[in-house]
């Protein structure tokens, strides 16, 4: 349906919109710059990380929302296969960000335990990425509303 699929189109702007602006922050180019990040700005790693598993479609975040209805369509529908397709080509999309967020947040780079968290100024902080940050985590309980409203 139009509804459904603007929706899943604006969620993942503002998730994808989330993604890009952190990366930015970050100054990431490669995995490797990934992996070092979290010295700098472990706070902003973790939203990273949420906001990729929210990307990846996990239950409690809001990525989990459009996958879920779109599944929900098809299965009224009567198209049990294509629903059932869908749902396992989601798995590689799943791993995919699941690599991308376990490199934000739980490794480190080899040799690198002597690594002492380097000193920097203040950054004034970012309330755009902020907002999007919070938008990306934690809109699946509105759902019902957000689903009246489009």
């Amino acid at each position: 349906s139009p509804k459904l699929s603007l929706l899943t189109f604006l969620l993942y702007t503002v998730m994808t919109t989330t993604v890009f602006l952190s990366l930015n922050m970050i100054k990431v180019l490669k995995l490797s710059t990934m992996l070092i990040s979290w010295t700098k700005t472990p706070t902003l790693n973790a939203a990273l990380m949420l906001t990729l598993l929210s990307l990846a479609g996990l239950p409690p975040l809001t990525g989990f929302m459009p996958k879920w209805l779109i599944i929900q369509e098809l299965t009224k529908q009567e198209m049990t296969p294509a629903a059932t397709i869908a749902a396992m080509l989601s798995l590689l999309g799943l791993f995919f960000y699941l690599r991308l967020a376990y490199h934000s947040t739980i490794t480190l780079p080899p040799n690198s335990s002597n690594h002492m968290k380097t000193w920097y100024l203040r950054k004034t902080p970012n309330t755009f990425t902020a907002i999007l940050t919070s938008l990306s985590i934690s809109l699946l309980p509105l759902s019902p509303m957000i689903l009246t409203m489009v």
